[in-house]
Formats: C-alpha cells, sequence, structure tokens
C-alpha cells in the first residue's frame, strides 16, 4: 500500500532534490578541463549543467567567453562613444540650439521631440541583428554537431567496429589489432595539427604520443599530404593483408571490414569539409557589420538619452540606460565570438575537442572490445575458440 502522508514545510527534501541543490550550488568548479594534446593550455572536458543554470552562473569566468579579451577591448569602445555622447549632452542639455531658432529651440526641445524616433530605431537594429544572430548560431552549432557526431563519432566507430571485427572473426595478433587503434588515434591527432599549423611536426607529435613507430613516421612523411585522410589507406592494407593471407575466410567479413575502413576515411572527410568549408563569408561580414552598427548606433542613442537623464534627475532611466548598453553589446559580441570558435573546435581555443581524451579514449574502447572477446563466459569459450 502506498504512503499517503500528506507533504507539508517539514517534509524532508529527496536524495534527488538534495543531488540537484548540491550539483547546482556546490562550491565545486562549475568545468572540468584536461591538458591539450601539445602541453599548451587546457581544454573543456565536461562541464555541469545544473551550476550554469543557477545564480552560480555569476561565479562562472574560466574556459567561458567573458575571457575572451575581444569582449572587454569592445565593450572599452563602446563605453567610450557611450560617454562621448553622454557629456556634451549633459553640458547643452538646457542652452539654445542656436541663434533665429528662438527661445525654445533648446536641446531638451529637440530631444524631446525626437527620443521616441530614437528609441524605435535602436529597437529595429537591435530585432534584425537578434534574427540574423539567431541563424547564423543554428547554423554554427548544426556544423560543429556534425563535426563531433559524424566525424570524430565516426572515426571511433569504424576504428571499433573494424578491431571489434577482426578479434571476433580473423585474428586475435596484438600487432595488427594495435595497429588498428594507432592509425585510427593518428588520424585524429593529425586533424589537430593540422588545424593548429603544425604539420612541419608531425613524426615528432605522433612519435612522442606514442602512437607511430619511427619506421612508420618516416612512411608517412613520403606523400605528406591530406595525412589525417589517406592514413586511413593503412587500414585498408591491414584488411587486405589479412585477406590475402587467408586470415579472412568469408567475403562477406572482408567487405564489411572494407566498409568500416570507408566510414573511417569518410568520416574524417566530413571533419576536413566543414572545416575547409566555412559559412560564407559575404553573410558573415554583413552580420558582423549589422552587428558593429548596431552598437554604434545604441550606444551614441543611449549615450545621449543618458546625459539628459542626469540633467533631468531620472535616476531609474539612467540605470536603463546605461544597462541596456552595457548587456547587448556583450551579448551580440559574445554570440558573434562564440560561432567563430564553434567554427573551427581544432583550432587551439579553450573550447577545443579535448584531443587527448578522445585519443586515448579510442585506445581503452578498442582494446576493451578486444578484451572482452578474449574473457567470454566458459561456455561459450567451449564451443567458439579464440582465432589465431
Amino acid at each position: 500500500m502506498q504512503n499517503t502522508q500528506p507533504i507539508d514545510e517539514n517534509t524532508p527534501l529527496k536524495d534527488g532534490d538534495t543531488n540537484h541543490i548540491s550539483k547546482a550550488y556546490g562550491l565545486e568548479c562549475h568545468a572540468k578541463f584536461t591538458p591539450c594534446f601539445d602541453g599548451v593550455g587546457e581544454v573543456i572536458a565536461d562541464y555541469e549543467p545544473l551550476k550554469l543554470s543557477s545564480f552560480r552562473v555569476f561565479g562562472a569566468a574560466h574556459g567561458t567567453i567573458l575571457q575572451n579579451p575581444v569582449i572587454l577591448t569592445e565593450q572599452l569602445i563602446i563605453t567610450l562613444i557611450f560617454a562621448s555622447c553622454a557629456i556634451p549632452m549633459y553640458i547643452y542639455f538646457n542652452q539654445k540650439a542656436g541663434v533665429g531658432h528662438g527661445n525654445d529651440a533648446s536641446m531638451r526641445k529637440w530631444l524631446g521631440e525626437q527620443e521616441g524616433r530614437m528609441r524605435e530605431f535602436a529597437m529595429i537594429m537591435t530585432i534584425l541583428a537578434s534574427l540574423l544572430l539567431s541563424f547564423y548560431t543554428a547554423m554554427a552549432v548544426g556544423r560543429w554537431w556534425v563535426i563531433r557526431t559524424a566525424g570524430i563519432g565516426g572515426i571511433k566507430a569504424a576504428a571499433v567496429e573494424i578491431e571489434n571485427l577482426i578479434s571476433q572473426t580473423v585474428t586475435q595478433e596484438p600487432q595488427v589489432l594495435e595497429a588498428v587503434r594507432r592509425y585510427a588515434r593518428a588520424s585524429l591527432i593529425l586533424v589537430f595539427l593540422w588545424r593548429r599549423q603544425r604539420l612541419g611536426a608531425v613524426k615528432e607529435e605522433l612519435l612522442r604520443l606514442r602512437i607511430l613507430t619511427e619506421q612508420e613516421g618516416d612512411q608517412l612523411l613520403k606523400w605528406n599530404h591530406n595525412l589525417h585522410e589517406t592514413i586511413w589507406s593503412w587500414q585498408c592494407a591491414i584488411v587486405c593483408t589479412l585477406y590475402q593471407e587467408g586470415k579472412i575466410k568469408s567475403e562477406m567479413v572482408f567487405r564489411q571490414l572494407l566498409e568500416r575502413c570507408s566510414d573511417g576515411r569518410k568520416a574524417v572527410m566530413v571533419i576536413h569539409t566543414h572545416l575547409a568549408v566555412k559559412i560564407p563569408m559575404q553573410y558573415v561580414h554583413l552580420l558582423g557589420l549589422l552587428v558593429k552598427m548596431h552598437n554604434l548606433v545604441l550606444s551614441i542613442i543611449m549615450g545621449t538619452l543618458f546625459g539628459a537623464a542626469v540633467r533631468n534627475g531620472e535616476t531609474i532611466i539612467c540605470v536603463q540606460l546605461a544597462g541596456r548598453t552595457l548587456l547587448l553589446p556583450v551579448l551580440f559580441n559574445a554570440i558573434l565570438l562564440i560561432n567563430a570558435e564553434l567554427s573551427d573546435p581544432f583550432g587551439g581555443s579553450s573550447t577545443d575537442f579535448p584531443a587527448q581524451a578522445y585519443q586515448l579514449a579510442l585506445e581503452k574502447d578498442g582494446s576493451a572490445f578486444v578484451k572482452a572477446r578474449q574473457n567470454v563466459p566458459e561456455w561459450m569459450s567451449r564451443r567458439s575458440p579464440l582465432p589465431q
């Protein structure tokens, strides 16, 4: 029978509620960081959404867009423009506009007639910039997600599938199985090296990470073009070698292995395509121009109104005008910068994909499939011996 005891203010919180409160308001850092594969800087490995959905968000700065120096620089420029418009308005607010205009031709009267139009124009600019930024963000996030799932996820899926099929149906040779993992990891790291313009140190980096051997590094440099994609030919070579040696006894398995090699190459091609072919420059240029024009117009209009509001002693209006000038440009500039970083999550910023974590996860997951095949239940091992 269910407990129907009524709930009142004395009823203790459930464990799940307590856990949510701890996650949301705990003193732990809002994100977990891991060193880059090259040891320079760190990238975000994971984060706690609840901390960014509660008032703890005001204490979250590390790894966020607020640490980007462009944000501070742009806001400093906007503030200077805002002040340069507010100060003259404050000084000349009660002075006449000029000789021959009558006693009522003052800045006060002029501003009273134009304030509504100025606010309306600023609102039109804000709505238009918001609309175009939303489309830009949707495209940038969509491309980023494809790179992560179909790109990096596709590399891992193909490599694990190849290793699983080989260990189950072909051979348990450590050299073969380790090579499948190492070449997939090399493909992933080569993407990072390409985007960070460090292809001149390909051999040294892959040797340092113990992904390739000295001889393999020399062989890789003999063609030295589109390495992150073309290295998948080595995976095909492994499969073809096993087939020629007679270890792949089924045409269907042979075809499946070649298809998985093709899937891995296609996954790298997805990454390459999304990184090399960006959103059309004209659209990004127009959007950037619109956002900067909005910020400029907003700072001029709000600065002008701020100077008049200070002269009139309208404190609440002053706070609203200053707040709008501070918040909207920061928000729009932040969205532009976030989208710029999302367009290349391999380039070296703190929002990059964690290369070291991904390539080590590929190694662990691949070897786990091999160990799982080597440690099947006893009744299964008697009926299905391991391939040699």
